[in-house]
């Protein structure tokens, strides 16, 4: 059985204080959900109901943590939480467990994670997924690892999509982030600037019990408007 204790404790430890951790297991029976996140499974299927369920009940286990009562996170057109006034936050789920981070904004102008099944991503997949100097890379690491960097590259990536879209509302592909690896820490450059954004942004990876999960420092806007990432790992 999967210690989710065991991640919550990392995830807790590399955010550190002031940013709430949530983690849920989408195997069970469905968390309770507020009357308008209900609305939005009405069409999804048993599967997908309980990850976004659970996706929800860790939301509120962060919030928790930061002494916030249980609060509702709809679901906007495009599909993106959206989180209560005063907060912001990243909802992450694979087969196994669901994750969440959550910030008051005068901590966190938007965060971002990312949870994945700690299986090696299939090499058929590695074009469509990692950028060329990203492969090349790949390729000077000694074969037998390949496969797991592969899928670290691709949980950092959707952690810098989720940390990046509040701010930018820019829809990314995988070749829109090239990542450079330096476990267990990242860093994420952008195929364009934004003024939104720090010129480059920072992260951390952990390989914890069946899972990798990619988490994003904080970005936080600065009073020109420049965009900072500030480290928050232990």
């Amino acid at each position: 059985m999967t210690n989710l204790s065991a991640l919550a404790a990392a995830l807790r430890a590399c955010v550190g204080p002031g940013i709430g951790v949530g983690v849920a297991d989408p195997r069970g029976v469905s968390a309770p959900l507020f009357p308008e996140e209900a609305e939005a499974t009405r069409k999804m299927v048993e599967k997908r109901h309980r990850e976004f369920a659970a996706g929800r009940a860790a939301a509120r286990a962060a919030m928790a943590e930061l002494s916030l009562p249980p609060m509702a996170i709809t679901m906007g057109s495009d599909r993106a939480p959206v989180w209560p006034k005063g907060l912001c936050g990243s909802i992450s789920h694979c087969a196994g467990a669901a994750v969440a981070v959550v910030a008051p904004l005068d901590q966190a102008a938007t965060l971002g994670i990312d949870i994945e099944e700690a299986t090696p991503l299939e090499m058929d997949l590695w074009p469509e997924i990692l950028t060329q100097v990203e492969q090349d890379w790949l390729m000077r690491q000694p074969e037998a690892t390949r496969g797991r960097h592969a899928k670290t590259i691709f949980s950092a990536k959707e952690a810098v999509y989720k940390a990046q879209y509040p701010l930018t509302g820019r829809m990314l592909g995988f070749g829109d982030i090239t990542i450079k690896l330096n476990p267990p820490d990242f860093h994420a450059s952008l195929a364009f600037g934004s003024a939104s954004l720090p010129d480059m942004i920072t992260g951390h990876i952990l390989w914890i019990e069946s899972f990798v999960t990619g988490v994003s420092d904080p970005i936080r806007l600065v009073p020109e408007g420049n965009a900072e990432t500030q480290s928050l790992c232990r």
